[in-house]
């Protein structure tokens, strides 16, 4: 890697108490909306900040400037976490947006180049966390922005810019593949158009619109499924396939669940479905890929560390691959996709506080696998 921030791994732990936050509050009544503005802010925004100070310069092979500024970043995302979880939205927006202001501010001085289409869809996936955290703030102020605005701003506009962006460049080359890049373009160019259509569609809040804007992206979800399952599909055997690459594609299960769910309510007004909905885009689709996100950087990030660490002082360096057990990170993989699926059912069968905690124990699993490993490595 060209650059290796610290900070990374910082606003993944952050995102991921978060994460487990929203469902410790959730298991105590807290409703599906406030719970979906935790799970944007908190857990999906904040994880692809950390992921974009590590991102962002090595695509542009630079190093960024003011290191130590993703500290102060850092920090406003922490006094923001907490006025999140302790539901204090008007707070939590001013620090959110503050956050996301100097966050983009700080990585615009390494952007030279978006042509390669990763890169624009990252870009886009900027410009859209500060639409949203906007809108964040002028529902608190306001109150004539609706909060489902302002989630499907992060979920249509941030969370799938930079998980389309990011999975077109890293599925092909962790399986050795080409891309295809023209595609690769049409699916960049007309999902800016369907989420401009899903989130106007939400602003004014009409069922008609909001399903034909879904069915429009249905589609560009099926192209880009087209463009990754061509990478895939020579590697013959799924099951024989890196650790990350098998969140991203469980990810993409929840993706269609979730999507299926949203063109019924849309067509049908069956609300009492939305719950169900959240959790397959939410705790299914973003965090299975967001999980794949980080076992294939955290290990990167702290073999980096410690190598210039140990290199110094003339010690042996063991091989990146070491440092993640990928049997057990294999089962974690599993048992996420069961807790997910689990979770769907007692969702739909009204039991969310059985849910909830069949995903806490799902998702610690893996927090142990990830977080804990690679601490004690670091460590020694």
């Amino acid at each position: 890697m060209f650059f290796i921030s610290k900070f990374s791994p910082l606003f993944f732990f952050l995102a991921f108490i978060n994460l487990i936050g929203s469902l410790i509050l959730r298991m105590n009544g807290l409703d599906h909306i406030d719970t979906a503005i935790i799970l944007s802010f908190g857990f999906i925004l904040y994880t692809l900040i950390g992921a974009g100070y590590q991102i962002i310069p090595n695509s542009q092979q630079r190093q960024i400037k003011f290191k130590h500024f993703q500290g102060v970043v850092f920090l406003t995302a922490v006094v923001g976490s907490y006025f999140f979880l302790t539901g204090n939205f008007l707070y939590a927006s001013i620090f959110n947006l503050l956050t996301v202001l100097m966050f983009t501010l700080h990585v615009s001085t390494v952007v030279h180049n978006i042509q390669p289409v990763t890169v624009r869809f990252i870009v886009a996936s900027v410009i859209y966390a500060n639409l949203a955290s906007v809108f964040f703030l002028l529902s608190q102020i306001t109150g004539d922005i609706l909060l489902q605005t302002v989630v499907h701003t992060i979920t249509i506009g941030v969370l799938l810019n930079a998980i389309l962006g990011v999975e077109l460049a890293w599925i092909p080359m962790m399986l050795m593949h080409s891309l295809n890049v023209r595609l690769g373009n049409v699916v960049f160019y007309l999902h800016q158009i369907t989420a401009l259509l899903l989130i106007g569609s939400f602003y004014f809040f009409d069922y008609k619109y909001i399903l034909f804007a879904g069915i429009l992206e249905t589609a560009v979800i099926l192209i880009f499924f087209y463009v990754i399952f061509s990478a895939v599909k020579p590697s013959r055997s799924l099951m024989k396939v890196q650790p990350p690459i098998k969140f991203f594609l469980g990810g993409h299960l929840f993706l269609v669940i979730g999507l299926l769910m949203a063109l019924h309510i849309s067509g049908s007004k069956m609300v009492q479905f939305i719950p169900v909905h959240m959790d397959a885009m939410m705790y299914g689709f973003a965090a299975l890929t967001i999980f794949g996100g980080m076992l294939h950087l955290m290990p990167r990030i702290v073999w980096n560390m410690v190598h210039i660490k140990k290199a110094q002082e003339g010690k042996e360096i063991p091989n990146v691959f070491q440092l993640i057990d990928y049997k057990k990170a294999n089962l974690s993989f599993y048992i996420m996709v069961v807790g997910c699926i689990l979770m769907l059912v007692f969702e739909f069968l009204s039991m969310p506080i059985i849910s909830a905690g069949i995903y806490i124990a799902a998702s610690l699993f893996f927090f142990v696998i990830l977080f804990v490993k690679l601490f004690i490595f670091y460590v020694k």
